[in-house]
């Protein structure tokens, strides 16, 4: 067997760290490594104290068959005692360690392991790391009379982490916003703890937005309590409050308004500019079921792609659908921005997320244009399939599918008349929402064959994309935001 040559993480190093910083002044110290898994932390430690002594142990057997390898007898001697064990029943009656690690596992796996095992501590110090249910371990430890003296923190490929060091002390009831944040220790807040906080800012956002897809009682449930740890979080960070006006000027960085075509609709075009906002809801139309969608979420904004009030508007009453529309807003003080044109022809706008989703490069084109070379040459046909399982669109196609294609265009939407333009950037296909009878007539008489594949599908990306970029900018603004995908279909398809 070989040991797998991988060297200590900056989640561990932080973790030994700690454990050897806190034995400083103790005499030939005696550490469990409890979950010692390959032996890392155990290597590191007898490395940097050559008067360290070590409890290496794990439930797992190969686990410890391989912290065995990287722990040579010849280099360590007696240092090391190996233990193939459950949790702190490694420990033998009389053995007192000075501190004891775990590290690497579930929060929920630690509190069970100190509750069983707590009789053998023996007064040690410990240094806990969970991959997982971290309030959850904050609180039980506090609980068990367990307090955690000081907070660590690290970053591994992206990911967050957060080590305990914790020692005797009373039993407490932990608040849900100490269980969440822990308690701030220090004057300011250190880089590693903003890293922290701003990882579980994203984490939990992430969450929110799957409990949400669903839309069941227990779903939305799960997202309002989402929400109000996202809030505790935001204001440890020390996050700023968002209007409506300040999400209109985000959409217009995006996406500016002046670059709307001129009969075009754009902007804030229902609610109170001043009005606060914690979260907003992106869809590309407005209808009644994404104001109660919108409503469901907190939401206090509803950023669309289709506009109201294309025209003149004399009256608004509930008997046309935008009046209906128009008074539910008002009703349910939503607030509605509109991003048509302009984000049709923005840098990762409606259709450079279409020509994205397509699979192609070297993308180029401008306004409502753009063009891609396939990655090798294929059949329409075959094209075809790919972008009906791509958009999950109920495509049509015109063209012959064995024609052989190697650059795609694309227009979103009502785009067919445009199939020209995407030729003269050297497209021999072209996919839009919509095309009329005569154009696509025209477009593979010119050999141009055509996959229309829907207004709704051709549009439906960009709502993914514009959250994201939004989010990235209101992060970037430190702006207390939370920006969500709507799942409804306007024609309830399912």
């Amino acid at each position: 067997m070989q040991h797998p040559k991988k060297g200590i993480d900056q989640r561990l190093r932080a973790a030994a760290d700690l454990v050897l910083r806190t034995l400083a002044d103790k005499e030939a110290p005696l550490v469990a490594d409890v979950g010692c898994d390959h032996g890392y932390l155990t290597a590191y430690l007898l490395r940097q104290r050559p008067d360290l002594s070590v409890i290496a142990s794990d439930i797992s057997g190969p686990s410890l068959a391989k912290a065995r390898l990287l722990l040579d007898p010849g280099i360590y001697g007696s240092r090391v005692k190996f233990r193939e064990a459950d949790g702190l029943s490694a420990l033998e009656d009389g053995e007192k360690p000075d501190c004891v690690v775990m590290a690497g596992m579930g929060g929920r796996l630690i509190l069970d392991m100190l509750q069983k095992g707590r009789q053998k501590l023996g007064g040690a110090l410990l240094v806990l790391q969970a991959n997982t249910d971290v309030p959850l371990l904050r609180s039980g430890l506090s609980g068990m009379g367990l307090q955690i003296r000081e907070e660590a923190y690290a970053e591994v490929k992206g990911r967050q982490y957060v080590i305990f060091l914790c020692e005797e002390g009373e039993r407490r009831e932990l608040s849900a916003e100490e269980s969440l944040l822990g308690a701030q220790q220090e004057a300011g807040m250190s880089e590693g703890r903003r890293r922290y906080l701003t990882g579980l800012l994203a984490k939990r956002r992430q969450e929110q937005r799957l409990a949400c897809v669903k839309r069941t009682p227990k779903s939305l449930e799960k997202t309002a309590e989402i929400a109000a740890e996202i809030e505790m979080i935001s204001e440890e960070l020390g996050m700023k409050d968002c209007t409506v006006s300040d999400i209109r000027e985000l959409v217009g960085r995006l996406a500016p308004y002046e670059t709307a075509e001129e009969w075009d609709n754009v902007g804030l075009l229902v609610g109170r500019r001043m009005a606060p906002v914690r979260a907003a809801l992106i869809a590309l139309d407005l209808t009644p079921e994404v104001i109660r969608e919108a409503k469901e979420l907190g939401c206090a904004a509803i950023i669309t792609h289709h506009p109201l009030m294309f025209h003149a508007v004399q009256r608004i009453t509930d008997e046309t659908r935008e009046g209906e529309l128009i008074l539910q807003l008002a009703a349910s003080g939503l607030s509605h921005i509109a991003a048509h044109t302009n984000l049709d022809r923005a840098p990762g706008g409606v259709n450079d997320t279409l020509i994205a989703a397509a699979g192609v490069h070297d993308v180029r084109g401008e306004g409502f244009i753009r063009v891609g070379d396939l990655e090798r040459e294929m059949r329409f046909g075959e094209l075809c399939e790919r972008i009906r399982e791509t958009l999950g669109a109920q495509i049509r196609t015109y063209g012959s599918p064995d024609k052989p294609v190697h650059v795609l265009g694309c227009c979103s939407g009502a785009g067919g008349s445009d199939y020209r333009e995407a030729m003269e950037l050297g497209a021999d296909c072209f996919l839009t929402g919509e095309i009329r009878q005569h154009e696509a007539l025209d477009a593979v008489f010119d050999g141009c064959p055509v996959i229309e594949a829907g207004h709704y599908e051709t549009e439906r990306p960009v709502c993914a994309a514009l959250r994201d970029a939004l989010q990235k900018e209101a992060d970037a603004l430190q702006y207390k935001m939370t920006f969500f995908c709507s799942g409804v279909d306007p024609f309830e398809r399912g």
